[in-house]
């Protein structure tokens, strides 16, 4: 009653004036939406759409293009934003009356972000409205069952170590991914025929180019170094200030996950890259886009890559014939697909996941290698006492990459090395795609990891 209250409130003063030649008015589309049945085809198609694109950029645009991108850079104006709410909340009340608790779910984290943006346009959502959010966002999420997952059997023997070249280029972005992969092909006794070495020739933080005056090597030294000290400082400084956090992550990735001390200490000593290869190329980049990556690839023999990092892959990388990319996604494809998906899988599923698969334009689309909904990770220290940032920046620095690095062991010993690849397509028809989390799902998540 409240939140039906408060839309015919908000139509009987809102009148927008329609944008010339926009494709997607955004608050025209609210209005009509607003106007229209609860169930009405052309209304559920438009929430979802407008639902995606908050999820995405947190707020809403006054316009968008038939591609979904935006065609403004200007944001609604914050009567349409709280229109915006108010549907969006209606909708995920409908979804968890359904049953479509998933669907709900990502209702929900879109109701959350939306909320959160509102606040910061020097506009503050009634009090009964936040309440009322709040209150049925604790019931469902503390309601929310995950649905039944079993872990998928081990391809793991004992097998002796293979001491030999892995015919596999490694697409170096330094990382804990990228160092999670090199210690385990190493505990595997394999070495890939070659890494090349993408460095970066902007700061990761300010994007400012790096050392444009020094010569040619020293510049390519001295911008490792700001990578590498930049892309692992929470990893070391979690380590150092959270030790206790940091040793039941490691001791529950090893137990869960079957990876001995020796290989995550490996990863984490960030050692000299000779010592995964014999073959080592340094390639300074702006970007993946670079001409000079572009280049370089174009001009390499026929191979697979195994992609580290360092963002999204552009189709003209993508669509070189002589080159397969392979890549580890942290979630069951197509199930579990986009963003901060370690977590979503272990919300959704019960468990962790992660799936190898041929990299393809799209997000996560591609032909599937091996994927595995991975055991239990039992993680044996109370959180009690850490912010959620803290533990979000944990995950991803000692539990996402190992994830990754399983399924990677799993497809390599599945396919010998990748010689024997049976590699079959994703059913769109389970395809799910997800968005960053809002902190208040997150904190959901790790109440459910934590257990201690």
């Amino acid at each position: 009653m409240l939140i039906e209250q408060a839309i015919s409130s908000r139509l009987e003063t809102l009148k927008p004036e329609p944008i010339a030649e926009a494709y997607f008015d955004t608050a025209c589309a609210l209005k009509t939406v607003a106007e229209a049945s609860v169930c009405a085809e052309h209304a559920l198609d438009t929430l979802e759409f407008l639902s995606k694109r908050v999820e995405i950029s947190r707020g809403l645009y006054e316009s968008y293009l038939s591609t979904g991108g935006r065609a403004t850079h200007r944001w609604l104006d914050v009567p349409y934003l709280e229109l915006a709410l108010l549907l969006l909340v209606r909708d995920f009340l409908r979804l968890e009356q359904a049953g479509q608790s998933v669907v709900a779910l990502k209702r929900l984290n879109a109701v959350l972000k939306l909320l959160a943006f509102i606040n910061t346009q020097s506009s503050k959502v009634s009090e009964d409205l936040v309440s009322f959010i709040n209150a049925r966002a604790d019931q469902f999420l503390n309601g929310f069952s995950a649905s039944s997952t079993s872990e998928t059997p081990s391809q793991l023997s004992p097998v002796k170590p293979l001491l030999k070249e892995l015919d596999v280029t490694v697409l170096f972005w330094e990382g804990p991914i990228a160092r999670a992969y090199l210690a385990t092909l190493k505990g595997m006794g394999l070495k890939p025929k070659k890494i090349i070495h993408l460095i970066s020739a902007n700061d990761l933080a300010s994007a400012k180019p790096i050392g444009r005056f020094l010569p040619g090597t020293a510049r390519l030294a001295y911008a490792h170094y700001r990578q590498k000290s930049s892309i692992h400082y929470w990893s070391r400084a979690l380590q150092i200030k959270e030790s206790e956090l940091f040793n039941s992550l490691k001791r529950s990735i090893e137990s869960s996950l079957g990876f001995s001390d020796a290989i995550v200490d490996e990863a984490l000593a960030v050692k000299d890259l000779r010592t995964y290869s014999s073959s080592i190329e340094k390639l300074m980049i702006n970007g993946l886009k670079d001409n000079a990556l572009h280049s370089y690839l174009a001009a390499l023999p026929e191979t697979t890559l195994l992609f580290t990092g360092g963002g999204i892959v552009p189709k003209a990388l993508l669509d070189m014939p002589h080159l397969k990319f392979v890549h580890v996604h942290p979630g069951y494809l197509p199930d579990v697909r986009g963003a901060d998906c370690a977590l979503w899988s272990e919300l959704v599923k019960g468990r962790t996941s992660a799936t190898c698969f041929y990299m393809a334009p799209g997000i996560d689309d591609g032909d599937i290698i091996q994927a595995s909904y991975l055991p239990v990770i039992n993680i044996d220290v109370s959180r009690s006492g850490k912010d959620l940032k803290t533990l979000y920046r944990a995950t991803y620095a000692f539990v996402d990459p190992w994830l990754r690095a399983h399924v990677l062991r799993e497809a390599i010993i599945k396919t010998l090395g990748f010689t024997d690849v049976k590699a079959v397509s994703q059913n769109e028809i389970s395809s799910m795609t997800y968005h960053f989390m809002h902190e208040r799902i997150q904190d959901a998540v790790f109440d459910r990891m934590f257990k201690a």
